[in-house]
């Protein structure tokens, strides 16, 4: 399917249209309940998992927004509730052999990039928002953030290095904090 089907599937999904709706559940429901039965080892619980995920999908799709691919998106939802799961099996010692760290290991093993590549996609997605969302912020604003989050420097290195009272930075990441926030609170 070419992107700008997709996105006109996507379109009128949002617009509530079941026929869409149904048309990307046959399309993506096979990779997602694949997807999902390898997290959890159990076809019956992984079933239900992706059913949960399309309903939340159908549910929220007037909160989607169109950033993300439709299937980077709908992975992200089924992994989410995978996690969810087996936390909760964890938690009620549904698995003797789920400990902890056996949970911990299978989390990392899902958002190492090496072994998830639906990960990547969404990870990717997400960077490029970041990115846009940083190049909205005021130049200095931008420059103080990038020095303080991305390079590690000080705030005090910062003052100094850019002739800047202590006070003025702490302004300006506060400032810049606030804005990304704001920018990419949809995304978080």
């Amino acid at each position: 399917m070419k992107q700008s089907d997709e996105e006109n599937l996507y379109k009128s999904f949002r617009k509530g249209d079941i026929k869409a709706f149904e048309h990307l559940y046959k399309m993506y429901q096979p990779r997602m309940y694949a997807y999902c039965v390898n997290l959890v080892h159990n076809s019956d619980i992984a079933k239900d998992l992706v059913q949960e995920s399309f309903l939340a999908f159908w549910e929220n799709r007037e909160n989607i927004h169109t950033d993300f691919s439709v299937v980077s998106y709908l992975f992200k939802i089924v992994h989410s509730n995978c996690l969810k799961y087996l936390r909760r099996a964890s938690i009620m010692s549904n698995f003797s052999d789920l400990t902890d760290l056996k949970l911990k290991e299978i989390e990392m093993n899902h958002y190492s990039p090496e072994k998830n590549i639906f990960n990547n996609i969404y990870m990717k997605d997400l960077e490029k928002i970041y990115a846009n969302s940083l190049d909205k912020l005021p130049e200095k604003c931008r420059e103080i953030f990038v020095l303080s989050r991305q390079q590690y420097t000080t705030s005090i290195e910062i003052a100094t290095k850019l002739g800047l009272s202590l006070r003025t930075v702490e302004n300006q990441l506060y400032k810049a904090t606030k804005i990304l926030r704001e920018e990419l609170k949809q995304y978080t």
